[in-house]
């Protein structure tokens, strides 16, 4: 069966169009009392995130985005403890 592409590139975008909510407005949950409440993405939904930009090869140089930069300035660690070691791939 031959796959139609138009159809490829509109679920592609739906589905890209989905995260980006997703990580935009958070998740919708009904608590046991019946309220509904909109919570944070957790760690599953971030790393379907992280997995679909790898695979369509999306990066982001070093410097170049605001917002990698923030992120970056709170991470534990500097990098630096790696400066000389050999990458093995």
């Amino acid at each position: 069966m031959k796959t139609n592409s138009e159809s490829m590139a509109a679920l592609f975008d739906n589905f890209a169009e989905q995260l980006a909510k997703l990580l935009k407005d958070g998740k919708t949950i009904v608590d046991k009392d019946g309220e509904v409440h909109q919570i944070t993405p957790d760690a599953a939904t971030f790393n379907v995130v992280r997995q679909f930009l790898k695979d369509t090869g999306t990066t982001i140089a070093p410097n170049t985005n605001k917002k990698v930069n923030e992120i970056a300035e709170m991470l534990p660690f500097t990098g630096s403890e790696h400066d000389g070691d050999e990458a093995y791939h």
